[in-house]
């Protein structure tokens, strides 16, 4: 499941929860927290969270790697890179690369 169906997901089991919570009649605030907890405390959901907050590469970058990739005889960076972070080191150790081949 892609990041932002994950997090999408967890928020409205989220959101159910708590509507449940708020409708009349008997509360259950630890069960509430602990339903709240499983839902949000999620490793899947956590890192869900933390891809969708990353900045992309750049197309600018995809291309370099692209070419560098082919330059330095390596596999093609541009299709695994998650972010422009992961980018930017990619292209410098490709630099580094085709230097010495």
């Amino acid at each position: 499941m892609d990041p932002e169906k994950r997090v999408t997901k967890a928020v409205d089991q989220a959101q159910s929860i708590l509507a449940r919570y708020v409708e009349p009649g008997p509360r259950d605030c630890e069960k509430t927290i602990s339903e709240l907890m499983d839902v949000l405390d999620d490793e899947a959901v956590v890192e869900a969270i933390e891809d969708t907050k990353m900045e992309k590469p750049t197309p600018e970058q995809l291309a370099e790697l692209k070419w560098l990739s082919k330059l330095a005889r390596t596999e093609d960076w541009s299709e695994v890179v998650k972010s422009k972070e992961e980018a930017e080191t990619r292209i410098l150790d490709l630099q580094e690369k085709a230097k010495i081949e």
